[in-house]
């Protein structure tokens, strides 16, 4: 089924070229929520779980497995803007991903540079993708700017596609952030020039990687791998669900669309050719950055002063896209 005109998409992405997959992922979800969600942190009803749009289609009705083990899964994580300044705080979905490593799963965070651009990026994940060890499925779960870095892999050392069997994009950086152009010239040049104990300075390269300038001149040159199947899991959220540090950004974005996630578009998180997973009722960092499971005193602050939205079922979430790619691939 293709995606409705009801949804946005940039005007860089085909819609023809798209695939509504909510229906079957939100059976999933369901499923799982109840087999063992309540089981797990932050537990959430499906209802809750997504944001409805447009033009939601029926289920399957399909039986959802729940129980098969992840035995020869192999997960990598990729991570987005800054991330690597924050680790010590909440790195990219270490619960999700421990969650899945109890099911059997193999999973490892690449070690992508929080300020590095994509170039500098994409070489650092391909050297991670080719020291894995050979698996059964091998799935990239980029998050936000990590979509970038992983595309740019794809097209600069083509080799790593037969290493890939998915790439599902969580909130994905895929056709930059109109914040890009609205942020204040003091804080891109406080991004390229000032030092940060666990993270290096790349002179501002990844700033300008998420410009929507740079991401769709990529995209038009861009054409993806045969074999690589793609999924696009997105958030669009209410104030309500707005966590205050991000409410500025929120504010500015709803100007231009209601739909987004404090950070990104809906419609710029949808890459080509993809399934489209659906919405996620959450804000762009909620999706992926666990801070509120850190109980530090540093991290406890800035949870309950800036990311107060923070929780959300992050291993159901995971697990719900494990067990999605696996149902198509036949695993």
């Amino acid at each position: 089924m293709s995606l409705p005109d009801a949804i946005p998409v940039n005007p860089a992405i085909a819609r023809d070229q798209l695939t509504d997959g909510r229906a079957r992922f939100r059976e999933i979800v369901a499923a799982l929520n109840d087999d063992h969600g309540a089981d797990l942190p932050d537990a959430r009803s499906t209802q809750d779980f997504f944001t409805t749009l447009a033009d939601e289609p029926q289920g399957t009705a399909i039986p959802v497995d729940v129980s098969t083990p992840l035995d020869g899964i192999n997960i990598i994580a990729v991570p987005g803007f800054l991330t690597e300044c924050v680790a010590f705080l909440a790195d990219c979905l270490t619960d999700g991903l421990a969650h899945l490593q109890t099911l059997g799963a193999r999973t490892s965070i690449a070690p992508v540079a929080g300020r590095g651009g994509c170039d500098e990026n994409a070489r650092r994940l391909r050297n991670h993708l080719v020291a894995q060890d050979d698996a059964r499925l091998t799935i990239v779960l980029p998050m936000s700017k990590g979509t970038a870095d992983t595309l740019v892999m794809l097209a600069k050392y083509p080799e790593t596609a037969v290493r890939i069997d998915a790439v599902a994009s969580l909130v994905g950086c895929v056709c930059g952030s109109p914040l890009h152009g609205l942020a204040p010239d003091w804080l891109k040049w406080v991004e390229r020039t000032v030092p940060l104990p666990t993270c290096a300075r790349f002179g501002g390269a990844a700033v300008h990687d998420l410009s929507p300038e740079t991401r769709v001149a990529f995209l038009n040159a861009f054409r993806m791998p045969e074999g690589v199947r793609t999924y696009s899991l997105c958030a669009a959220v209410g104030a309500e669900e707005m966590s205050a540090g991000m409410m500025p950004s929120y504010r500015a974005l709803s100007r231009i669309d209601r739909l987004n996630d404090g950070q990104m578009l809906l419609a710029d998180q949808i890459m080509p050719g993809s399934t489209f997973l659906g919405a996620l009722n959450c804000d762009h960092i909620a999706t992926a950055m666990p801070f509120n499971r850190n109980p530090g005193a540093l991290a406890r602050f800035v949870t309950r002063r800036f990311l107060d939205r923070n929780a959300f079922a992050r291993e159901i979430m995971v697990e719900a896209m494990v067990r999605q790619i696996m149902e198509d691939f036949g695993v």
